[in-house]
């Protein structure tokens, strides 16, 4: 987008449009099943405006998974404001995940759609949980063989655990179901049971009882 449009309110409110649109799309259905006209009158203006702002309908969904992933990388920063432990950077990092769910789920329903598959340590979203892992085993808080291992094991549980909370369940459970995988996830990792119960309860309770540091109040368009 040009200089010009940016600067443009009506040009802004167009793309803001069009961004709501395709996120509501994205959120129920396959990315490959939604079209541009669909989208286009969603958003209730022109095909030929769609094209003002992107290229394609890639162009539009990867506008809108930034936007999101943005949104939560933010909020993990935020909740692990001064937070060393590598072990409660992880537990803490997944309940701001499930408290997303709970709070915004049609832009957490984009992101399970956009980013469930992505399991590369390279991507954006995995790049904080890498360099966590990383540093749990440079100071042999973690007991486990590799990085990548753990990269792996913590995504699975935590992309199971956030598509349970998609499928619909209130705070309470919300907050059972986040103790009880964040203790896996701890214990898998080779911390001690009892530690491991400690910090999922502490994490759980702040971050998604709480809400303290509730990943959807950086909401966007």
């Amino acid at each position: 987008m040009s200089e010009t449009q940016r600067l443009n309110p009506r040009s802004e409110r167009t793309r803001a449009a069009l961004i709501a649109a395709g996120r509501r799309l994205f959120s129920v259905r396959p990315v490959d099943a939604v079209t541009v006209d669909e989208i286009v009158q969603a958003a209730e203006v022109g095909r030929g405006s769609f094209y003002n702002h992107f290229v394609d309908r890639e162009a539009l969904l990867r506008a809108i998974s930034g936007e999101i992933r943005g949104a939560v990388e933010r909020a993990v920063e935020r909740a692990n404001t001064d937070v060393v432990d590598p072990a409660s950077r992880v537990v803490r990092a997944v309940c701001i995940y499930l408290r997303f769910a709970l709070d915004d789920p049609e832009r957490a329903s984009v992101l399970a759609r956009v980013h469930s598959g992505h399991t590369s340590l390279n991507a954006p979203l995995n790049r904080g949980l890498l360099d966590d892992i990383s540093t749990g085993l440079a100071t042999r808080r973690f007991a486990i063989a590799t990085s990548e291992g753990g990269v792996l094991y913590v995504l699975g549980v935590t992309q199971m655990t956030f598509q349970r909370v998609l499928e619909g369940t209130n705070l309470s459970g919300a907050v059972a179901l986040a103790q009880q995988m964040c203790a896996l996830v701890l214990r898998g990792l080779g911390v001690p049971i009892p530690e491991a119960e400690r910090l999922a309860a502490q994490a759980s309770d702040e971050l998604i009882r709480q809400g303290k540091y509730p990943a959807a109040s950086a909401r966007g368009q």
